[in-house]
C-alpha cells in the first residue's frame, strides 16, 4: 500500500486532520506528526510516496526541511502547505526543491488537501512506470537473436495493423458515409474528423504501451476540459486486470465514444467503468451524461455545427464498436445514454 507521511505542527489542525481521516479511510496507508525531524527519520528508514509538510516551522524552516528530504529520500514526492502570509516566503525554493504541489491553509474542506495529495500519488505512479519503460528500454539495448527475431515479429505486426487501418478509413469511405452529398463546410469536418479517428487507431494499437495509468491520464488529457463543461472520468474494478493488448482495443474505444460525444453534444459528462464479467470476458460500462444539454423542453442541444455529419458520426460510431467488442447493450435512463461493451479476454478463449 502507498504511505503518506504528513508533518502538521499545529496541534488543532493535526487532531482534525487524524480525526477526519479515521472518518475518510482514505486508500493509502499514512502517519501524521508534528515533529519535522521524526519525518526525516521515517523518510530514511520506509519508503514514502508523498511527503507533505507545513512550511512554518519552529526548529527549522520550510527550505531546510523540504532540502533535507530531498535529499534522503529524492522519489518521494513532496507537496507543502502553508497559508496566504507564507506565500512569498515559500515561492523561493518551490523549485528548488522540488515542491510538486501547494496546498493553502486554512482548508475549506477536506478535499482541498486530499485532493493535491491523490494527484502527487498518481504522479508517483507515472513516474515510476516511466522509470521502469526507460530501465527496459535500456536493457533492450543488448540484444540477442531471440532479441531481433522477437523485433522482426513486432515488425510484421506493425505491418499489419497499418494495413488494418487503411482498410478500416476505405470502408468507412465507400460504405458508411454520405460525404459526397456534403456542402464544403461537412465534407472538411467529416475529412478532420476521419483523420482523428485513423490517428487514435494508430497511436492506441501500434504505439501505445497498454498501461492501464498511462492511458487513463491520455483520456484525461484529452477529454476532460473543466471551463468546456467536457468531464471525463474512468474506473476499473479492483479485480480487473486487463492486458496491454486488449486494454489498447478499450482505448481505442472509449476514444471513439467520446470523441462522438465531443463531436455531437460539445458539453458532457462520460463516466467509464470496466470489470471482469467471467473467464471469457470483461465488460465496460460507458455512460453519456447529456442533462446539461437540454432545452426547457427537454429537448436535446446539439453543437453547432454540420447537422449533417451527426448521423454520419453516429453510424461510423456504431460500425467501429462492432468490430470491436463482442457484444452490445445500450440504452437512454434519466437524461444519459448508457453503452454496456462486452470485450474478449481473448479470441483463442472465447472461441474454445
Amino acid at each position: 500500500m502507498e504511505f503518506v507521511m504528513i508533518v502538521e505542527p499545529d496541534e488543532v489542525g493535526r487532531k482534525r486532520l487524524e480525526a477526519v481521516f479515521q472518518t475518510e479511510k482514505p486508500s493509502f496507508s499514512y502517519q501524521i506528526t508534528g515533529r519535522p525531524e521524526e519525518a526525516l527519520d521515517i523518510l530514511e528508514h520506509q519508503k514514502t510516496d508523498v511527503l507533505v509538510c507545513e512550511t512554518s516551522l519552529s526548529v527549522l524552516s520550510g527550505r531546510e526541511f523540504f532540502t533535507m528530504a530531498k535529499m534522503i529520500s529524492p522519489d518521494t514526492v513532496r507537496v507543502a502547505m502553508t497559508s496566504a502570509e507564507h506565500v512569498k516566503d515559500i515561492l523561493s525554493f518551490l523549485n528548488e526543491c522540488d515542491i510538486y504541489k501547494l496546498i493553502m491553509k486554512p482548508c475549506a474542506s477536506f478535499a482541498d488537501f486530499i485532493e493535491p495529495v491523490n494527484a502527487a500519488l498518481e504522479y508517483h505512479r507515472l513516474k515510476k512506470q516511466a522509470e521502469s519503460d526507460l530501465e527496459q528500454a535500456n536493457m533492450n539495448l543488448f540484444f540477442s537473436e531471440k532479441d531481433f527475431e522477437r523485433i522482426e515479429e513486432r515488425q510484421k505486426e506493425n505491418v499489419m495493423l497499418y494495413k488494418q487501418a487503411a482498410e478500416v478509413v476505405m470502408t468507412m469511405l465507400k460504405q458508411h458515409l454520405t460525404i459526397g452529398q456534403m456542402d464544403s463546410v461537412g465534407e472538411y469536418m467529416m475529412e478532420h474528423y476521419l483523420r482523428d479517428l485513423l490517428g487514435y487507431y494508430l497511436e492506441t494499437m501500434i504505439h501505445e504501451n497498454g498501461n492501464y495509468l498511462m492511458g487513463y491520464n491520455r483520456l484525461k488529457n484529452e477529454f476532460h476540459h473543466e471551463d468546456a463543461r467536457q468531464s471525463f472520468h474512468m474506473i476499473k474494478k479492483e479485480d480487473c486486470e486487463i492486458p496491454p493488448e486488449i486494454f489498447r482495443k478499450i482505448l481505442f474505444l472509449l476514444m471513439i465514444l467520446t470523441k462522438a460525444c465531443r463531436q455531437i453534444l460539445g458539453k458532457y459528462t462520460v463516466s467509464v467503468t470496466m470489470e471482469t464479467a467471467s473467464e471469457k470476458f470483461f465488460v465496460v460500462r460507458f455512460s453519456c451524461d447529456y442533462s446539461q444539454n437540454l432545452d426547457k423542453n427537454g429537448q436535446i442541444i446539439y453543437t453547432g455545427e454540420n447537422q449533417e455529419c451527426h448521423k454520419d458520426i453516429m453510424d461510423l460510431t456504431e460500425k467501429i464498436t462492432d468490430s470491436i467488442v463482442y457484444r452490445t447493450v445500450s440504452l437512454e435512463k434519466e437524461n444519459r445514454y448508457i453503452l454496456n461493451c462486452a470485450i474478449e479476454r481473448s479470441h483463442h478463449e472465447a472461441d474454445s
